[in-house]
């Protein structure tokens, strides 16, 4: 494991970490980075790229996002938002933004904890190497692991490096009780996305949510004329997928029931939405419905994840 710390108020607009390390946005074998960004009311910011997707969260301010998808939008500290593989994002407002940019696979995440007295935590990927990164808004907080330990004033930020099937024990003790920190992820997996290849599109993630859109092709459709039933599936797995993952730990599908209610006849698209019904520390259970582009509810899916993270 390899730890740097990191005093986000000089890093400047430009990446601040990179894997591989040099790399930019541009490059081919780009994977993740990690950048600050300043908002002030004469400047807008812009994000959006058909390989890269990001993930920001508010470090401090207000700000405005209108998305292509979404439409606008308004963010708060502490509060994350995403901008997908061909989409755009447009920025304004006021304060500092935390972004991280992803590419070739790897699946990332931000999400607010909230630090009480302390928190333990276990981090590292069965599945791939991971980058994580913890950053506190306001005030400060020391991290432990094997008998060391790394405190991060208020304005700082650490980043660590974890091989794959490397595993450590975290122990985070803050300033002050009940104490928001940022968490995080990207988890460097393979490039091979079936739900990709579908053309499965992520409109918004949260945490333990995640909300998608599939625009529907001849392909989809089945002989009888209606989106072929492994279709909605495969919409409704990968939906699922990301929503379990984000509370920490790539996760598999264990079990799932899938009720077809109405026939989706030729609809322009389908949208499905992922919500938990219990989320537990390695399993995790989800409601997914999906809907046309006349919002009739065409299925719905009980899904069962298993965190891989030991």
């Amino acid at each position: 494991m390899k730890i740097t710390k990191v005093l986000l108020k000089d890093v400047g607009e430009r990446l601040f970490f990179s894997y591989p390390e040099h790399t930019v946005l541009e490059n081919v074998d780009f994977r993740i980075g990690l950048s600050v960004s300043q908002l002030d009311e004469n400047k807008k910011l812009y994000f959006g790229s058909d390989r890269v997707s990001s993930c920001h969260i508010m470090l401090d301010g207000r700000a405005e996002a209108v998305n292509c998808e979404s439409g606008k939008q308004t963010f708060e500290i502490g509060q994350t938002f995403s901008c997908e593989e061909q989409e755009s994002l447009e920025l304004t407002g006021t304060g500092r933004v935390f972004n991280m940019f992803m590419a070739g696979g790897v699946r990332g995440f931000i999400r607010k904890m909230i630090l009480d007295k302390e928190k333990k935590m276990r981090v590292g990927e069965a599945m791939g190497a991971c980058v994580m990164a913890f950053l506190g808004f306001d005030t400060g907080f020391r991290m432990e692991w094997n008998g060391e330990e790394c405190s991060c004033e208020a304005g700082s930020g650490i980043v660590i490096e974890i091989d794959k099937k490397e595993f450590v024990s975290l122990n985070f003790i803050p300033e002050k009780t009940n104490m928001p920190i940022a968490c995080v992820t990207g988890v460097l997996l393979n490039d091979h996305d079936f739900g990709k290849f579908v053309g499965v599109h992520f409109l918004e993630r949260g945490e333990g949510t995640c909300k998608a859109r599939l625009d529907i092709r001849p392909e989809h459709m089945n002989p009888i004329g209606t989106v072929h039933g492994g279709c909605l599936f495969t919409l409704a797995d990968a939906v699922c997928g990301i929503a379990a993952s984000s509370l920490g730990g790539i996760c598999t599908t264990v079990n799932s029931n899938i009720q077809f209610l109405n026939a989706a006849f030729w609809p322009k698209y389908l949208i499905a939405e992922a919500v938990p019904k219990k989320l537990g520390k390695k399993i995790r259970t989800f409601l997914v419905e999906i809907r046309d582009d006349k919002e009739m509810l065409i299925c719905t899916v009980d899904m069962v994840f298993y965190s891989l993270q030991q």
